[in-house]
């Protein structure tokens, strides 16, 4: 016999955009409910153990906590202080040719960028890039009805400091290859093979379709780097409670099969048969996950947006054990290849590595390493068993012999474990369509104002997450949420 609940706000999915919308809500005093699909947080950011050791489930790295930044922000507003270690350098990058230390501060790292990449005006390159992360840093801090549904939106942004922002519109709409050109630092193959790298892992595109203006923000991001003791899902976890002590429900094994509107507000069908009423639903479902467990006008919103917005990468991933501390800079580390391996759609790997000091992550003397790369869809979908098998374990085998290859400090360390997940495994896990993690590629084709806005034309559904503005990575989902909880308490 299925249960029914009624709530104000219903939110869906425990990954770090749902989680911020709920422990935000709830410190207000906001009545709020929050369903996860899967049997734990963090979503794309969430972890998994196995005996003494804990794997995040991706490779990632954390970032905008500096107060000035939308995770940050909504730390210090909550007053949550989680434990992170500041990486300096922020990256390690192993190109064939030499490493790249990528410093935290501006002038080493310019140094460094000079010495290693010769021709043109890279300081001058690097001096345009850190001078607009800082202008969009603090223009975003007031844009909570930024892109705009609406007159009354956009009256909202004419403010003194969106004003002020109009000049940096072009970088919205022309390729970092025009950046790029105007330093005379393209002409540099290494140069150019390392930004493109660095690109897709933080915009997911290369030179010549993101944007400068987030371009830069994803070039400049090491320099405030951190390390988040005991993985991702440890300040997820501060988020959780917080907003369960101030009275939040959070439910998982909650899958969402059925978003319909009613009378004064939304119904929401998990596939166990509960059903929730609420005033409002703010949902992290990706767009594509949601043209089909919508109906009508809704389930035709969606589906144009995922029209729209058809292309998204995918990851395959490889957990490690490694038996023995290696010696490295830093905790990150992208690993370009030296050869290529099939089915991976990059030109690099990248590693996240376990603090030596960190016990939650591992037992004193093993080291725990999570390697994620791009994949398509396309090659893991409709394949059978015994067929995904064999892709997995040839991609594994290669992967794990290109680190070898190239990772030196890894010498004389026994590799005790090896998992892999596919775009197949990543589906399974997180339900997300075909797989896609990373968010919806930064490209001039269609800009940043053009993604799906976080909030919808149909009344009391509101979206955040990595497949709506302002797009993918802890920071912005975190953004998204709180423009969207602002959005709430204004309306």
């Amino acid at each position: 016999m299925s249960q029914t609940h009624t709530t104000s706000t219903l939110v869906l999915g425990a990954g770090y955009a749902g989680l911020t919308c709920a422990a935000l809500l709830a410190h207000e005093g906001h009545e709020v409910t929050l369903l996860e699909s899967h049997e734990t947080l963090g979503g794309c950011a969430s972890f998994f153990r196995i005996g003494e050791c804990t794997f995040d489930v991706g490779a990632t790295t954390v970032s905008g906590v500096v107060d000035t930044q939308p995770a940050g922000r909504v730390f210090g507003h909550l007053g949550l202080q989680p434990e992170f270690i500041k990486q300096d350098p922020g990256m390690l990058i192993r190109m064939p040719e030499f490493d790249v230390v990528r410093y935290a501060d501006q002038q080493q790292w310019t140094a460094e960028a000079e010495r290693l990449f010769p021709g043109g005006r890279q300081a001058a390159f690097w001096q345009d890039l850190y001078a607009m992360e800082r202008r969009v840093w603090s223009l975003v801090q007031g844009l909570t009805h930024f892109p705009p549904t609406s007159m009354s939106d956009v009256l909202r942004l004419v403010t003194p400091a969106a004003i002020a922002g109009i000049p940096l519109a072009p970088g919205l709409v022309r390729p970092m290859d025009v950046l790029m050109e105007k330093h005379g630092v393209h002409r540099n193959a290494a140069f150019r093979r390392f930004i493109n790298e660095q690109l897709l892992i933080s915009t997911q595109n290369t030179s010549d379709k993101a944007p400068y203006l987030t371009a830069a923000m994803g070039l400049t991001y090491p320099s405030e780097t951190y390390y988040p003791v005991g993985g991702m899902y440890r300040p997820a976890l501060q988020l959780m409670r917080h907003a369960t002590a101030r009275g939040a429900t959070v439910k998982f094994r909650r899958r969402v099969s059925e978003i319909t509107r009613e009378a004064g507000g939304w119904k929401v069908t998990c596939s166990n048969a509960e059903v929730y009423h609420a005033k409002r639903v703010v949902s992290s479902i990706p767009i594509w996950n949601m043209a089909r467990i919508t109906q009508q006008q809704v389930r035709s919103y969606f589906e144009r947006m995922a029209s729209r917005f058809d292309h998204a990468w995918c990851a395959i991933t490889v957990y490690l054990t490694l038996r023995g501390v290696p010696n490295l800079p830093s905790r990150y580390v992208q690993m370009h290849l030296d050869r290529d391996i099939p089915y991976v759609h990059s030109g690099s790997l990248f590693l996240t590595v376990s603090h030596p000091d960190d016990r939650y992550k591992a037992p004193e003397g093993v080291t725990t390493i999570t390697v994620s790369t791009h994949a398509l869809a396309d090659d893991w979908r409709g394949l059978s068993a015994e067929e995904h098998d064999r892709r997995r374990d040839l991609v594994r085998t290669a992967m794990v012999e290109a680190i070898r290859r190239s990772m030196h400090e890894f010498e004389g360390m026994d590799i005790e474990r090896v998992d892999v997940g596919t775009p197949y495994t990543w589906q399974r896990y997180t339900q997300r369509h075909d797989g896609f993690v990373g968010g919806i590629p930064h490209d001039v084709r269609r800009p940043l104002p053009l993604l799906p806005p976080n909030k919808t034309p149909f009344e009391g559904l509101n979206m955040i997450g990595d497949s709506v503005f302002p797009g993918q990575g802890m920071p912005a989902v975190m953004l998204g949420a709180w423009n969207t909880v602002a959005r709430i308490f204004a309306s």
